[in-house]
């Protein structure tokens, strides 16, 4: 039994460790294993220290050459989108059940008050005590990646006060497209006080001394969880819609999301589970065990986390030896590209990995990190995508949609 290292939180868990300040823990939300490491045991793999690891940033326009296959199509497109994009460019294909507006959907939904009151004010109480909105909130600032791509998917985001400079990256946020022309604040805390928001939405992640700071500036903080699984998620997005006065567009919202993860459990029926190692290399080599986002995605896409499977929890260093000893089926990396086409290079030139069934067999692929390692809906395109890699022929038909943000 050797020593190894887990980290417990954020957004590409190696960005993390640059932001150990206000958001560290939460920008982390986003992949909250990637902001701080601990010590753990290892049961079965070996392990080494850790060197701090940083990502490499890469634009995404460049494609490594074990990109994901092209044979992913369309699962159904929010009714959002469907307002929002012309005739031309929407795919028609099945969706989900437009049953009008269930009030009963938010009524185990924890932190709401009164299930039954959609009208103002209204009370959220959660792990920072009872917040009372008067209106519905037009300054709201999230602390973290995952829940502000949760709230450009349900409000205008011109009512999200602030981004942070990680969130305009393409390759590991889904709203870098909202966030260059958004306005940019640095981790001092004191920047989201003289934003005066009307609401502070935290993950469970985030640093208490950060929280505390905000609260005696009389800014209301609500905590809303992160989750590592597609559907454990719904909750919290109906929680923020609830929040910010957008139920409709949170229950269009968990109706694409349990649509799409139902046609993908439709497929996976009967598969057999391949052992899938998520790992990605900046100065050391890191592996997602149990309790990751990445071991959640494989998952739910029909594997088994092999990293889990060998013993190892949260995010882990480890060697390639290592690697060799999980002997996985498939292996995938989810990094900023360059990175990835290095370290995939290195893998499949490696003679400890030669005998490895993922390399054997040409099983290693590079992932997009947007999908794969910030805590939202957006997770779900990670799983479609990761069951057209495990198993292609099952899903060559399926089409796979982008989530839409709010119409502009």
């Amino acid at each position: 039994m050797l020593l190894g290292i887990k980290s417990s939180n954020v957004v590409g868990f190696f960005i993390g460790l640059v932001l150990l300040t206000f958001v560290a823990c939460d920008a982390s939300n986003a992949n909250p294993e990637k902001t701080s490491l601990k010590l753990s045991t290892a049961t079965s793999v070996p392990v080494e220290t850790v060197t701090n690891p940083q990502p490499t940033q890469t634009p995404e326009s460049s494609l490594p050459a074990t990109a994901l296959p092209t044979s992913t199509a369309t699962v159904v497109a929010s009714k959002a989108a469907s307002d929002s994009e012309p005739a031309s460019t929407r795919t028609a294909l099945p969706s989900p059940t437009e049953v009008g507006f269930d009030a009963n959907r938010f009524k185990d939904v924890a932190g709401i008050v009164d299930a039954t009151n959609f009208g103002w004010p209204r009370d959220i109480e959660t792990s920072e005590g009872l917040v009372t909105l008067e209106k519905p909130p037009t300054k709201v600032h999230s602390l973290s990646l995952g829940h502000t791509e949760i709230l450009a998917a349900l409000m205008d985001f011109s009512k999200v006060s602030a981004v942070y400079s990680f969130f305009t990256d393409p390759e590991q946020s889904n709203i870098a497209d909202l966030s260059k022309s958004h306005n940019l604040i640095g981790f001092d805390p004191e920047e989201v006080v003289a934003l005066d928001p009307e609401i502070v939405i935290a993950s469970r992640f985030t640093d208490a001394d950060n929280v505390a700071l905000l609260k005696d500036a009389g800014i209301p903080v609500a905590r809303a969880s992160l989750e590592n699984s597609a559907l454990g998620n719904v909750p919290n997005i109906l929680l923020i819609g609830y929040m910010v006065g957008a139920e409709e567009e949170a229950l269009l919202l968990a109706d694409e999301i349990e649509h799409r993860m139902q046609v993908v459990g439709d497929i996976l029926n009967g598969n057999d589970r391949p052992r899938v190692l998520s790992i990605s290399k900046f100065t050391s080599i890191f592996a997602a065990g149990s309790d990751s986002t990445e071991g959640g995605i494989i998952e739910q896409a029909g594997g088994v986390n092999a990293a889990a499977d060998s013993g190892i929890e949260g995010h882990q260093q480890i060697t390639i030896e290592g690697i060799a000893a999980i002997n996985p089926d498939v292996i995938v990396v989810p990094q900023p590209i360059e990175g990835a086409n290095v370290f995939i290079n290195e893998l499949k030139s490696s003679a400890a990995l030669s005998e490895v069934p993922a390399l054997t067999n040409d099983r290693i692929y590079y992932v997009l990190p947007k999908y794969h390692t910030t805590l939202s809906h957006w997770n779900v395109r990670g799983v479609e995508q990761m069951s057209a890699l495990l198993f292609p022929s099952d899903f060559q038909d399926l089409d796979m949609n982008d989530f839409s943000h709010y119409p502009r």
